[in-house]
C-alpha cells in the first residue's frame, strides 16, 4: 500500500492509501483544508502545494495542483502555514437606540460572507458585545464564488456545503464563548445573515431557481428556523440578500431626509439608494478580485499580504499586514497598486501594462490578466452605481451621504479608489466606511427585537432595479472599464 507524507506546520503525518486518488481528495479526507476556488477545474492555481514523489502529472518545479494531480505511489506534500485573519473591526459602530433584547442570557450574531464568516457574542441582559470571532468560509475550498457553489450544490455537494458552514459557525461560537469565559449552552438566540445563496446553503435548500432564468428565489427566509433559536432576516431577492438588508438597517439610511447611497463591495456588489422616501437596490457580479481571488499572487487579508502601495521617490513602496514578509497582495493593495502604476505611467487608462508584469514587492507582481480582472470587478461596481443613479435621474453631486460597507471597504484608500474609477470622485470626501454592516444589523436585531420587523419592512418595500439585460448597464459597464475617474 502506498503512503503519502503530509508536512503541515512543521509536523509530519503519514497516511496510507489505495488506488490513484486526487491529492486534494486525500488531503481533505484526513482533515486538511485545500482551497479550490475554481471548482477543481485546475485553472486558478490556488490549490498549488509543494510536492515530490509519484504523481500524475509529475510535479513541476516542486509544485503540483492538488485538484488535478493524482497520487500513483509514495509522495510527500508540504502545506503552507494556515492563514491568520487580519485583526480587523468585524463590525461597524452601532447607532444609538433603546435596547429591548430578545429573551435569553446571550445571543450570537453571524454574517456568512462568501469569503469570511464573522460572529459577535452579545450579552442580552446588558445589550453589549462581549466577543468577536472570524474565520474563512470553508465553502471556498469548493468554489470562491456564489455561482460555483450553486453549481456544486446542484451536482450533489449540497450536504457537504451545508455541513462545512454549520461546522465552522459552531467553531466560531465556541471561540467567542471561550473569549468571554462562558459556556456555549448559555447562547439562547442566534441571528444569521448572508446573501441569499449563503442562506440557501446553510438551510440545505436546493438553489435551482437561483441558477436559471428568471433567477427568482423560491424562498426569502425571514423568520425563526425550525430549532426556534435561530433567526434568519428576510432577503430581497435572488441576488439581494439579508446581508444588504442588515447593512441598510445598520446604516439607518432610511431615516435620512437626504439622498443616501450605500455599497457593499465584495464578491457580490450590492448597491442601495435611498431617495425621496423610497429604497432602490441592485446587485452586480464583482467577482472575487477585491478579496484576492483570481489574482495570480492574490491572497486574503492575512499576515504578509501587501495591503498598501504608494509612490515614493518615483518608485513603488508597500506595506504588508503584520509587517510580515510579502506573500501576496490583498484587495486594498490591489487598488493602491493600480493607482500607483497609473501615476508612474506603467499602466495606461485602457489597462495595458508597459511590461509583461509589474513587480509590486519581492515575489509579488501583477500580470495583465490580473489587471483585466480588476477592471471587470471595479467596472461592475461603478456601472451599477451609474445605472442606478441614471435610472432615477439623480446626479452624483445630489447624494448627501455615501456609505461603504464590508471588510474590504474598511481598508480602502478612497483617493485611489476614485483615481481608478471604482467610486465616484464627487463622493470621495463624503465616503464613510461602516465596516461589516451586515453583522452590525444582525447584532442590532438581538439587542432590539423591533429591528427584526424593521428589517422585514426594508426587504419587503425595496424596489429592485434589474441590471441583467439592461442596455443602460451594458453601456455604463463598457465606460467603467477604463482606469479613469467617474
Amino acid at each position: 500500500m502506498a503512503q503519502l507524507t503530509v508536512i503541515a506546520g512543521g509536523v509530519a503525518k503519514t497516511v496510507a492509501f489505495e488506488g490513484t486518488p486526487l491529492v486534494a481528495d486525500l488531503l481533505r479526507a484526513h482533515g486538511y483544508q485545500v482551497p479550490t476556488p475554481c471548482g477543481g477545474k485546475g485553472v486558478c492555481g490556488k490549490c498549488a502545494v509543494q510536492a515530490e514523489g509519484s504523481l500524475s502529472p509529475p510535479a513541476k518545479a516542486g509544485r503540483c495542483l492538488a485538484c488535478s494531480t493524482r497520487l500513483t505511489g509514495d509522495a510527500v506534500i508540504t502545506l503552507a502555514a494556515a492563514e491568520t485573519l487580519r485583526n480587523i473591526a468585524l463590525s461597524g459602530d452601532l447607532p444609538l437606540f433603546d435596547a429591548s433584547p430578545v429573551p435569553g442570557r446571550y445571543g450570537l450574531a453571524v454574517d456568512i460572507g462568501t469569503t469570511t464568516l464573522a460572529a459577535a457574542l452579545i450579552d442580552l441582559r446588558q445589550a453589549k458585545t462581549v466577543a468577536f470571532a472570524a474565520r474563512r468560509n470553508p465553502q471556498r475550498e469548493i468554489a470562491d464564488n456564489v455561482i460555483g457553489r450553486i453549481e456544486a450544490s446542484l451536482e450533489g455537494a449540497g450536504s457537504q456545503l451545508q455541513a462545512s458552514v454549520r461546522g465552522e459557525i459552531d467553531a466560531l461560537k465556541k471561540e467567542a464563548c471561550q473569549q468571554a469565559g462562558m459556556d456555549e449552552a448559555q447562547v439562547d438566540a442566534t441571528v444569521i445573515t448572508g446573501n441569499t445563496t449563503m442562506l440557501y446553503l446553510w438551510d440545505g435548500r436546493n438553489p435551482l431557481t437561483l441558477s436559471r432564468a428568471p433567477f427568482e428565489a423560491d424562498w426569502l427566509a425571514g423568520g425563526w428556523a425550525a430549532d426556534g433559536k435561530t433567526y434568519l432576516p428576510r432577503c430581497i431577492g435572488a441576488f439581494l440578500g439579508a446581508d444588504i438588508v442588515c447593512a441598510v438597517l445598520a446604516s439607518r439610511m432610511t431615516t435620512h431626509d437626504e439622498t443616501v447611497l450605500l455599497i457593499d463591495i465584495g464578491t457580490n456588489g450590492e448597491i442601495a439608494l435611498w431617495h425621496q422616501g423610497r429604497l432602490y437596490c441592485c446587485a452586480t457580479a464583482a467577482g472575487p478580485a477585491f478579496e484576492g481571488g483570481g489574482i495570480r499572487d492574490g491572497v486574503g487579508s492575512v499576515a504578509g499580504a501587501v495591503d498598501t502601495v504608494r509612490v515614493e521617490n518615483g518608485k513603488l513602496a508597500y506595506t504588508t499586514i503584520a509587517d510580515a514578509p510579502p506573500i501576496g497582495i490583498c484587495g486594498s493593495g490591489l487598488i493602491d497598486a493600480a493607482a500607483s502604476l497609473l501615476a508612474l505611467d506603467m499602466l495606461d487608462e485602457t489597462g495595458s501594462l508597459d511590461e509583461d508584469e509589474a513587480s509590486i514587492a519581492p515575489g509579488v507582481a501583477l500580470t495583465g490578466q490580473d489587471i483585466r480582472k480588476l477592471q471587470l470587478a471595479k467596472g461592475a461596481v461603478a456601472a451599477g452605481i451609474r445605472t442606478l443613479c441614471r435610472h432615477l435621474d439623480i446626479a452624483l453631486e445630489d447624494i448627501g451621504s455615501f456609505y461603504i460597507a464590508g471588510g474590504f471597504g474598511a481598508h480602502l484608500n478612497m483617493e485611489n479608489a476614485a483615481q481608478i474609477g471604482l467610486i465616484p470622485r464627487a463622493l470621495r470626501h463624503k465616503a464613510v466606511s461602516i465596516g461589516n454592516a451586515a453583522l452590525a444589523g444582525a447584532m442590532m436585531m438581538l439587542m432590539r427585537q423591533e429591528f427584526m420587523d424593521e428589517a422585514m419592512q426594508i426587504a419587503d418595500h425595496a424596489e429592485v432595479i434589474t441590471l441583467s439585460g439592461s442596455a443602460e448597464f451594458s453601456e455604463a459597464f463598457v465606460d467603467s472599464m477604463m482606469f479613469e475617474e467617474m
